[in-house]
This record gives structure tokens, sequence and C-alpha cells, in this order.
């Protein structure tokens, strides 16, 4: 019985074959069998593939009458399959060399093995293309059952698993877009298998317009107007995707501090943020980088371009969690024009599909936070109504941060935090951007240190 069984569907990926074919031949584990399945391919796969097990008798190639979907092909080597420990290698992705060797020296850590990988960017009008980035799904671990945190290449497990969980679900399978990989890492899960997430790199997934895997970690579409806009701090360099004026927010918040003015001892040692309207993140990457330490961020933010930019920029934090809802006053859906002006990812309030908005109570019941280190409120002039919902539970959030969009009186939100105290007042004559209040408990403290 060989130590790994890697699993490779195949459909009229002759262009790539060589290469993924290569890598797994340039393993430095070689107790190793190939089970390629050729999903009725139209093009010379199926003789590269061939050619591949003439050359080596570690290889096997079945085949598809008819294209029956990936799920399918990757189901029928599955059930060939004599390894171990089963890995997955697509058609155009391929292996670093030490990567079996790896899997095979940690399979005693877990019952599934969970890999970094590079991705390659390909598509050639994706503002990114010819780049290289390290991908970490364990980063992404909390959103499992909100999104496929990897794609099958960082993935090893041992091949017994899936008889307590079955194989990959077909009926996902058949279409592109869907999410089979996704489904069966939480089959795992509810399975009760043991995850364990490895700082080591896989390979290289190479991300093209017709990319052969269903999922990937959340990139903005190329159509948007995007543009990367990279923060240097203490704790290294970023890149951020934001719609093309996004360079000025970035300004704001990371060179002129808008957020900021906030002493040490206000907030504890591994703070939590609710950052209301998140947007793309940029707020979110603030208070994880300048706040301290350990810091969660819980993101609202119902917009689902916004949303998809927001998880690609939050990627490397493990403490950013994004839900997929906005707070309001009440839970439905919201019509209610926004008070800033709209970004380029953003369509106008004149027919625009309503969006999700919870009860910032109810949502506050059902997260049970304790307290809250810092509430930031980017909802226009709806601040008052997040503040209203959380009735008493404001006396729980140590400092409030709230846009001040024109035309709103800074008074509504004042009215809300009777027991809060301004701070970080602008000179007389100018109207503040962000209201700023700490609590008057914890102010006093800090002050008496």
């Amino acid at each position: 019985m060989p130590a790994i069984s890697v699993i490779m569907p195949v459909f009229n990926g002759a262009p790539f074959l060589d290469r993924a074919l290569a890598s797994l031949r340039a393993q430095t584990l070689t107790d190793w069998e190939l089970v390629a399945v050729d999903d009725a391919s139209r093009d010379e796969s199926a003789r590269a593939l061939d050619a591949f097990a003439a050359a080596d008798p570690r290889a096997r190639v079945l085949r598809h009458a008819t294209n029956r979907g990936q799920a399918a092909a990757r189901n029928t080597a599955l059930r060939a399959a004599r390894g171990e420990l089963i890995a997955y290698l697509d058609q155009d992705d391929e292996f670093y060399p030490d990567h079996l060797a790896r899997a095979w020296s940690l399979r005693g850590r877990g019952d599934v093995l969970v890999f970094r990988y590079d991705l390659v960017e390909e598509r050639p009008d994706h503002p990114g293309c010819g780049t290289v980035a390290t991908y970490d799904p364990g980063a992404r671990a909390r959103a499992m059952f909100e999104e496929t945190i990897a794609v099958p290449l960082g993935v090893v497990h041992y091949r017994a698993l899936l008889a307590r969980t079955g194989l990959f679900d077909e009926a996902l399978g058949r279409y592109r877009h869907q999410d089979e990989d996704g489904d069966l890492w939480r089959r795992f899960v509810r399975a009760g298998a043991a995850f364990a997430y490895v700082p080591e790199r896989s390979g290289r997934y190479h991300v093209r317009g017709d990319s052969f895997a269903r999922t990937r970690p959340p990139a903005p579409p190329p159509v948007r107007q995007l543009t990367t806009v990279e923060i240097h701090t203490a704790k290294g360099r970023f890149s951020l995707w934001l719609p093309v004026p996004g360079a000025e927010l970035v300004h704001r918040v990371f060179a002129r501090h808008e957020y900021g003015g906030l002493a040490p001892a206000w907030l504890r040692g591994a703070p939590v943020v609710w950052d209301v309207g998140a947007g793309a993140g940029v707020f979110a990457l603030y208070a994880e980088l300048v706040y301290g330490p350990g810091a969660v961020v819980h993101c609202f933010e119902p917009d689902p371009a916004a949303r998809d930019l927001l998880r690609a920029n939050a990627a490397p934090f493990a403490g950013i969690i994004a839900h997929p809802f906005g707070l309001g006053g009440a839970s439905g859906a919201d019509h209610a024009p926004t008070a800033r002006p709209l970004e380029p990812h953003e369509r106008p309030t004149a027919g625009r599909e309503p969006e999700p908005i919870r009860n910032a109570g109810h949502v506050w019941d059902a997260l049970a936070p304790g307290e809250i280190d810092v509430l930031k409120l980017s909802v226009g002039d709806r601040g008052g109504d997040v503040l209203g919902a959380l009735g008493p539970r404001v006396d729980r959030v140590r400092v409030v941060l709230a846009e001040h969009p024109n035309g709103t009186c800074p008074d509504r939100i004042g009215a809300f935090l009777p027991g809060h105290v301004p701070f970080g007042l602008p000179e007389p004559g100018h109207a503040p951007r962000i209201l700023k209040y700490v609590r008057a408990d914890v102010a006093r403290s800090a002050g008496s240190r």
C-alpha cells in the first residue's frame, strides 16, 4: 500500500499537465501513487497521462466515457485510491518538492492537514497579474462554515476519514463556482476530524480565468475599478485592495490617525472591536495593527462587493471576522441611502437591492461580548439607530468612534452616551469628522494611574 495517493482530475488540461506531473515526479518522498481520471478530455490530455503512466508504474489512469465534472472525477479516483493519506493535485497546479514528505512526517498531528500555498495570479485583465502571494488558510479557520478556506492543493487527509463523511458532492461539483471542496471540509469538521494547520506551503495554485478549482480566497473581480494601496507599519508591509479613491482613506486612517488618540490604558490587553459599516476593511486593519496584539475585530458589512474586498484584505489576520449583515435599529432589509458618497463598487440608492440589517441589540446578545473596547460606526446618520438598539449595553462599551457625516448633529450621538465623555475635539471652528467618546469611568481610571 502506498503512503500517499495523489488525486488528479483532468479535463482538457494538456497545456498544463507536464508542469503538474513534473512537480509530482520531483517529490522527495517516493512512496506515492497517482490516480488520474481523464474526464472525457477533447485535447491531448489522455495521451500525456498515458505517457506518464507508461514511464512510471506508480501512476494509474482511469477514464470517464462522458464528461461528468470535477467532483465526479475526484470521486472515481478516491474509490480507486490505496494510500493511507490523500493529497490533491489539479491539472493546472504544482507541488513543491517536499510537500508529500512533509505531509507524511506530520500525519500524526491530525486527521486533516491544511497547508499554506502560493497564489500565482495569471488572469491577464487582473490588476495583480504576474504577482505571487502566499495564502494562509489557518487565518480563515474561524470562517470555515461561511466560506471555502482552502482549495484541495492545500489539504491532505487520511483516506479512512471518507468512510465517515462520504465523498465529494457531485451535485455541487458539476458546474463551476460551486463549492464541493468546502462542503467536504465542513463535513470533516462535523465528523469530528482534527484539523492541523501547517505553516509550510504545499505548492503553487495558478489563478486563471478558467482555473479548474472552483473556489479560491476572496479576490475582487477585475471588472471593478480597483487599486492596491500599500501601507507600511512597524508590524510589516501590507497591500490592500480598495476602490480607486481608496488611497485617500488609507492616508486619513494610517497617516493622520483619524481613529487614534486613545490612551493605551483605555483598552484591554486583547481588545474586542466592533466595526459597523466595515467597507473594505481599512479600519479593521488599523485596529489589528495599532490597538493592540490579539485584537478581535468583528466587521459588519451588508454589501457583498465591499465584503469581498474586506475578506481579501483581512486574509492575513486571524482576528478579523466578517459578518454578512449590517447593524441597525431593527432587523430586515435596508433601503435607506448612505450618508457618505458611494464608492465605485456600490450602486446608487435608487433601485438598489435591499441589504440585510440586524438589530444591534439582538446581535450583541447573540455574540455575548461582555464588554467591547471600541465600537466604530460608519453608517452615516444611522449611528444613532445602532446606539438606540444597543440601549443600556452601551455602558459596556469603552470607546465609541462615530463618523460624523455632513448635516448630522453631533449631539444626536452624544445623547445616546450619557456615561461617556468626548475626547480628541478639533480646534474651534473645525467640524469633527470622527466623533470620539470614552466611558467616563475608563477615563478616570486611566488618569489615576
